[in-house]
């Protein structure tokens, strides 16, 4: 049996129990402005999908965290328990975001390493290993979008990556001797599964997880 991962199962309900309640406002069962209710709740569709993200990806924890500061910012507006003019800290979380990407993305860089970690904000990054004991990483693109090759190295029994895509991209090179499985939470977005499965039994195997938001990932061998 196909089991749906437990996020995506978790966003479908949610979905299922916004229809219900506009069923039931419909049907004149229960007494509310279901435009009211919008207007207030809806930053918790945005926290919603970042904690989902969160949990699909934890090891690239920085894009599901601004997503859920986000729609907490939102949420205090519309509650009027927060009274701040978006575009007035925008631009400070901005260079925020800026640095973390400075700092995550331009650390340790040597053809050896065992694990990649990057995440860029409004450029690119390339990133290349030969390590024989390739453990796996995170990658966050965020409105940029990240190249990792790892046709030169090598995995010990088994590897795993976290990607986050946010109107970004991240493209992974393999070498066709590994074995690949991709999953994760697409919305609006997705991966592009460009491998073939490897002729040898015992293949080492590189676990891929995904989020896609408005973005898209691909690994290829």
């Amino acid at each position: 049996m196909d089991r749906r991962p437990p996020v995506q199962v978790f966003l479908g309900a949610v979905i299922v129990a916004i229809g219900v309640i506009a069923l039931l406002i419909q049907l004149d069962v229960i007494t509310l402005s279901l435009g009211d209710l919008i207007a207030d709740w809806w930053p918790l569709i945005v926290i919603g999908v970042g904690l989902a993200a969160l949990v699909t990806v934890p090891r690239a924890w920085l894009g599901p965290t601004v997503i859920i500061a986000v729609g907490v910012f939102f949420l205090l507006q519309t509650l009027d328990i927060l009274d701040v003019n978006l575009w007035e800290i925008l631009w400070p979380v901005a260079i925020i975001l800026v640095g973390l990407s400075l700092i995550t993305s331009f650390g340790t860089r040597s053809g050896e390493d065992d694990t990649i970690n990057s995440t860029v904000f409004w450029w690119g990054s390339q990133r290349k290993t030969r390590s024989r004991q390739f453990k796996g990483g995170s990658l966050t693109a965020i409105m940029g979008g990240i190249e990792v090759d790892l046709r030169e190295a090598d995995i010990v029994d088994r590897a795993e990556i976290a990607i986050f895509a946010l109107w970004g991209g991240v493209e992974v090179k393999v070498p066709p001797t590994w074995r690949v499985r991709v999953s994760g939470l697409p919305l609006l977005g997705g991966w592009d599964d460009k491998t073939s499965l490897p002729i040898q039994d015992g293949a080492p195997e590189l676990i891929v997880h995904v989020t896609a938001i408005m973005g898209g990932a691909e690994i290829k061998s």
